[in-house]
Order: C-alpha cells, then structure tokens, then sequence
C-alpha cells in the first residue's frame, strides 16, 4: 500500500476510535492527525479536506462492501418473504461487516455517535439518499394492511436507532472483554426484536408522537 493511502488509513482509524470514545462534536483534526501519529498536524486537511469531508468518508468506509452483501441476499428472496427474511437481507450485512473487523473495534460506536449528534444528522440524511442502501426493505416488512405509511416511517426510525445503539454497546462490551464474539447471535437477536416492533398491531391512534430519523443499517 502506498505511503498515501496508509496515511489514510492510519487517520480513519484515529479518527473513528475519537469520534466513537468522546463524541464528533468533541474532537478535532488536529487531535485525530496526533492519534494518527502524524508529525504534521494539518494531514487531515491534506489526505480529505474539511472535517466533514472526513466524516464522509468514514461513513463511506464500508457502505459499497455492506451494500453487495445485502444486495445479495435480497437477489435469494423468495416471492413471499417473511418479515425475518426481509430483515435478515438488512441486518446480517452489517453485523457481518461488524464480525469481520478486527478488536478493538469502533465502528459500530462511530456509527451510533453520527445517528445521535444533532450536528451530523443532515449528512447521515444525505448520506442514507445517496447511497440507497436498499431503504424499500423496510416497506415490505409490513402488511399492506392495517399500518399507516406515517407509523411505518416512525417505527423504522426507531429500529434503526435500536440497533445502531444495540451493536454499539455490544461492540464496546466486547472491547473489554476476552470474551469470543457471537455476532450471529446478536443478529438473530435483533432480527426478532425488529420484526416484533415493526408488526406489531396499531392500539391506539397516533396523535402527534412520530419520531423521525435517518438510519444507517
């Protein structure tokens, strides 16, 4: 790998190990470039740009390879698919991308940081248009009957901050722990919670409580 591209690399790690500890808000590039072991404290602004364009890429890092993945999975769908099988195609890719990254890990935690800091939540929103990352899933996990378009919305918005938070808190349990990991476990574990929530019956008419947000898995 070029000397450039290990630069990079060697800042994306920094920079998604401060993000995830301490918060976007609280860190700054200089910090990230001396995490990063770089003598010049401006190599963020070298190798990406803005802070921001840092973000970016960090939100890019794993989007195109978490993509494939899910994309294969919905290719096997049958023509009636549950909404565990619908599910499955939009979890297992992240929680398999999660499984492969070597301890400690921070991604997961960075992730859950950019989903939860009103600062970054216009470029998770750009983010999610722009890459697509197959957001219809979600649609087709609930009946065509008896759950208004709103409440869907509202509910996916909800799952997607579950498991953002979920994987995080395990991600950093695991940090510390010698533990072997059983991603798989988590997945299948999220899977039931979310297919729970996104079906459950509609009790009582929704009058004015409909979070909204951007999910990132």
């Amino acid at each position: 790998m070029a000397r450039s591209s290990l630069a990079r690399e060697a800042l994306m790690n920094a920079a998604e190990e401060l993000f995830a500890a301490f918060g976007v808000d609280a860190v700054s590039s200089r910090r990230v470039a001396e995490r990063a072991g770089a003598s010049n404290h401006s190599a963020v602004a070298y190798h990406f740009g803005t802070r921001e364009d840092l973000l970016r890429a960090l939100l890019r890092r794993h989007a195109e390879a978490t993509s494939r993945g899910r994309d294969a999975l919905i290719a096997e769908l049958g023509a009636e698919p549950s909404a565990h099988d619908i599910l499955r195609c939009r979890l297992v890719p992240y929680i398999d991308l999660l499984s492969s990254l070597p301890r400690p890990s921070w991604h997961a935690q960075f992730l859950a940081q950019m989903g939860t800091t009103p600062s970054t939540t216009e470029m998770v929103r750009v983010h999610v248009e722009e890459t697509g990352d197959n957001s219809n899933l979600a649609v087709r996990v609930f009946p065509a009957e008896g759950i208004s378009d709103e409440v869907k919305r509202a509910r996916s918005a909800v799952v997607g901050q579950l498991v953002l938070r979920a994987c995080a808190d395990y991600e950093r349990q695991l940090n510390s722990s010698a533990e072997p990991a059983d991603w798989a476990g988590m997945a299948n574990f999220l899977i039931d919670a979310c297919a729970g929530m996104l079906t459950a019956p509609v009790t009582h008419p929704q009058e004015g409580f409909l979070p909204t947000s951007s999910a990132l898995v």
